[in-house]
């Protein structure tokens, strides 16, 4: 009697948890594969060039007026187990740590990074990558010396992964996706002067992930078996030259919006006020970074293709500036003064396993070098 009530049991529990993954897999793990927008469209006139070779993969970057490259080791590699530098500028066909050896011990895993008017670089270092609290910081390049900190209250931005400042120094934005398709996204804006923030919560279309499975060179993008569809709501985000707009580009979405800047930067901001400010500009690739070129056009990574893209937010019209089949995930982009793209591969399908476990040093290395790309104007 006692192995057969057993038995039930363990029936009883077999069952509710295959109901249980059914349930989980119905919810976030299906979907179809997103279209290839760049395909049969002519490429620009740039040239492709392999411009710093690494033996991590780099995450994100900036660039100075003077041409100085500033670039970090992609987080989820966890390049600090194996090397003492995860933080770098690039100057005259050198690279050295930024900005010094010894302070990279201060750093807790830098994701995005941001250049502003006044000479300073930002970081962000979210508190997703198994930390307390989410810290941005800022260090004046002359100097190299720290100017700006502050570490949000715990529980909040935790996913910020992005960063940008606008033209006058005063306001920080972050995207903050939130966890897959679990938590909603989330708009945060920290104000320099008196170090306070406020956010805004929205499950708005424009800040959402939609079902695409996103593919990449090892396959498609999902996590647990297949269980679980990688996806991510709002993470790139770029400041129009004229401080009109912020754009808003979630990675597995096929919508690229935008928001005035005035409706942003109002403390009193609300879901109801954001939801009513945001409007689609056009239909974009499944996207990590961008930036705004001399044009005014969004320029965008294709992670599923390995190219970058460009959309015009006038005429609705999506172009090719380039791109490589040996691309994993271009990543991180900024458009320089003289008009030149540059961008990270940062590839990380190569790398994260579908328990998105830190990768063995073997692992990284059977996939070396890591490239920073240039796309020069011809």
């Amino acid at each position: 009697m006692k192995k057969r009530t057993a038995a039930k049991v363990i029936l009883a529990f077999v069952a509710v948890l295959i109901v249980f993954l059914g349930i989980v897999k119905f919810r976030y793990g299906t979907g179809k594969e997103y279209p290839d927008l760049g395909a049969g469209l002519p490429t620009e006139a740039f040239t492709l060039e392999k411009l710093i070779q690494l033996d991590y993969p780099p995450g994100n970057l900036a660039v100075a007026d003077n041409g100085d490259v500033y670039f970090n080791y992609h987080p989820l590699a966890k390049a600090e187990r194996f090397t003492t530098a995860t933080v770098f500028k690039w100057s005259n066909g050198k690279v050295e740590p930024f900005p010094s050896l010894e302070a990279q011990k201060d750093f807790q895993g830098t994701f995005g990074m941001n250049i502003d008017k006044e000479g300073r670089i930002w970081f962000i270092e979210p508190a997703s990558l198994d930390f307390k609290h989410t810290r941005i910081s800022a260090f004046d390049l002359r100097t190299k010396k720290r100017v700006e900190f502050f570490e949000f209250p715990e529980g909040q931005a935790t996913f910020a992964e992005d960063i940008r400042v606008t033209a006058d120094g005063k306001h920080v934005i972050l995207p903050n996706p939130g966890l897959f398709r679990f938590t909603i996204s989330s708009l945060v804006v920290y104000s320099v002067a008196d170090h306070t923030f406020y956010s805004v919560k929205s499950d708005h279309p424009c800040l959402s992930p939609e079902d695409w499975i996103m593919q990449t060179p090892y396959g498609p993008n999902r996590l647990l078996g297949g269980l679980i569809n990688f996806a991510a709501g709002i993470d790139g985000i770029e400041i129009s030259d004229d401080q009109r707009w912020l754009y808003l580009a979630p990675m597995t979405n096929s919508r690229l919006c935008r928001i005035p800047m005035a409706v942003v930067l109002n403390p009193s901001l609300s879901p109801e006020t954001f939801g009513r400010g945001v409007e689609e500009v056009g239909r974009k690739p499944m996207s990590d970074g961008i930036a705004i070129d001399r044009e005014g056009r969004v320029v965008i990574t294709d992670v599923e293709h390995g190219a970058i893209m460009a959309l015009n937010p006038t005429t609705k019209q999506l172009s090719k500036l380039g791109g490589s089949k040996h691309i994993v995930w271009p990543d991180g982009i900024v458009v320089a003064n003289d008009g030149d793209v540059y961008f990270t591969d940062s590839s990380i399908p190569s790398y994260i396993d579908q328990l998105v476990r830190p990768p063995k040093e073997a692992g990284l290395e059977r996939h070396r070098p890591y490239f920073i790309y240039r796309l020069k104007r011809n």
